[in-house]
């Protein structure tokens, strides 16, 4: 803080470097609009996906030591970053780092400071921040302290407030726990992404067809992945300029075109997704894998995490998706609920380029000639540390309903234990024997199910998202249905959606 507010008193150059997701590139906002709103000399630089890869890089210190940057701040990244913060300080740069990454077996000491929860000797209470959690607590923490110092006390400072949409956004985006803070930062954020906010959120939402009254599922895979989107494909800068964009016509533009971006996004993931699948049950290799390593020098790098994100749903394996390069693996690993991905990636180690991450993602990459090593290894370590309930998805019914208790105040009541999310899931609903209304009508596209139950001659809506290759059979030879499900609503009188999870017929 202090060093910063030094900054600030003197107009030094600032760069804020962050990172192409949503978590990182809503940091990066964050930072630069609050600075920037404070008189700053400011800039940002997000690294090119694609080109650069994540985190702070060598290239990247020179760059900003050619256009004579006095203080670089990461956000959402640096906690690994030991030779490029080591460099950056021989050219007499300071370094800031604020992270949320599980630090390794060294820090970047070279720093002026850091500020990460997860650091083994921190002592601060919650440890689940995400980036943009941080970067927001260390704007509380600068404007906290200008009070104190000569020249700022009189002066109006910034209502942090405005920027708990940024917050909410990249929170969410990351997929931390809603508890404690993050529960906090989203409940008020989520006002603020309902109500009238930035230019470039606003357009944002027309794109996604939402107005107000927005919750986390509608951030979560509306607004998110449309942010998400240009960072997967190429240059997220898109993003960040649309988030700080202050005319109505750039702003329409960015939301258009990613928009577009993620509407690609979605065929290039499908593409490789089926691929996957198709060599999975080809080979057997969730018959003969724990820890799954699947690898092409054809695929996209930008959608590998969303590939092993589905693979692990699907299969229940810890999963790595990589894909070739110049010699170079690299890609995207997820994880299940019984196995922490960044203990056990931290284990092979000795065989890789880099890596980081945390309990349920991370990131690697390793030369070509350990692909082999790396299937033997990571099988192993996953093995070894779960035993075979561990691979069983588990659904945890909190209710069993009757169609009855689906009315507007059940949905009213319901809403008063948002925002859901990580760690405070949406209560999962089970109604038995739900019969189609007649007659029997539904519809299946891109994968997806949508019908509708019927009792006492009430229809229920019901969507059932990628699900149609799995229950489609079911859903055409059953006459009733034991159903699992969460709630949604929508119009102003909260009409109840069932959001299915899974179904059998009835017995």
């Amino acid at each position: 803080v202090e060093r910063i507010c030094l900054a600030l008193a003197n107009g030094e150059s600032i760069c804020i470097y962050g990172d192409y997701d949503a978590d990182g590139v809503t940091a990066t906002a964050l930072m630069y609009l609050f600075l920037r709103e404070l008189g700053a000399n400011v800039d940002y630089y997000i690294p090119k996906r694609l080109e650069e890869g994540y985190g702070l890089s060598l290239a990247a210190v020179e760059e900003l030591y050619k256009k004579h940057v006095n203080l670089i701040i990461t956000v959402d990244c640096g906690i690994s970053a030991i030779e490029e913060v080591s460099r950056a300080a021989s050219l007499g740069m300071d370094v800031v780092v604020t992270d949320h990454h599980q630090q390794g077996d060294d820090l970047p000491d070279a720093a002026i400071a850091i500020i990460n929860p997860m650091m083994q000797d921190e002592t601060y209470s919650f440890k689940h921040l995400s980036g943009v959690g941080v970067a927001f607590k260390l704007c509380m923490a600068i404007r906290h302290n200008l009070r104190s110092i000569s020249g700022w006390a009189d002066k109006p400072l910034p209502n942090l407030k405005q920027y708990l949409d940024l917050v909410t956004l990249g929170t969410v985006a990351d997929v931390v726990p809603l508890q404690s803070e993050n529960r906090t930062f989203v409940v008020h954020g989520l006002k603020v992404l309902s109500g009238k906010t930035r230019v470039g959120i606003e357009e944002l939402k027309k794109v996604t067809g939402y107005g107000t009254e927005l919750n986390t599922y509608k951030v979560g895979y509306g607004l998110v992945p449309r942010l998400n989107a240009v960072g997967r494909l190429g240059d997220a800068d898109r993003s960040l300029r649309l988030l700080i964009a202050t005319e109505q016509n750039t702003a329409q533009y960015l939301a258009k075109q990613m928009n577009e971006d993620n509407e690609a996004r979605k065929g290039i993931e499908k593409g490789i997704v089926d691929e996957v699948y198709k060599k999975i049950d080809k080979e057997g290799l969730a018959a003969q894998r724990r820890g799954l390593v699947l690898y092409s020098d054809k695929w996209h790098a930008g959608v590998l995490g969303i590939v092993a994100s589905r693979v692990a749903d699907k299969y229940r394996r810890p999963t790595i998706v990589l894909t070739l390069e110049n010699g170079i693996y690299r890609g995207s690993a997820r994880s299940i609920q019984a196995f922490h991905l960044y203990d056990g990636i931290k284990e092979l180690s000795d065989i890789l380029l880099s890596f980081g991450g945390h309990k349920y993602a991370a990131g690697v990459k390793l030369e070509a000639t350990h692909i082999g090593e790396l299937e033997e290894r990571f099988d192993a370590i996953v093995r070894k540390a779960l035993n075979d309930k561990d691979y069983m998805p588990e659904l945890v019914v909190d209710a069993i309903l009757q169609p009855s208790d689906l009315t507007s105040d059940f949905m009213f009541s319901l809403h008063k234990f948002e925002p859901f999310g990580n760690s405070n899931h949406d209560p999962l609903f089970c109604i038995k024997n739900f019969s189609f209304a007649q007659p029997a009508t539904f519809s299946e596209k891109d994968g997806h199910i949508k019908c509708f139950f019927e009792h006492n001659g009430r229809n229920y809506e019901a969507i059932g998202f990628n699900m149609r290759a799995t229950h489609g059979a079911i859903i055409r030879s059953a006459k009733s249905f034991d159903v699992l499900f969460t709630l949604a609503s929508y119009g102003k009188q909260h009409i109840p959606q069932l959001i299915l999870k899974d179904l059998r017929g009835s017995t």
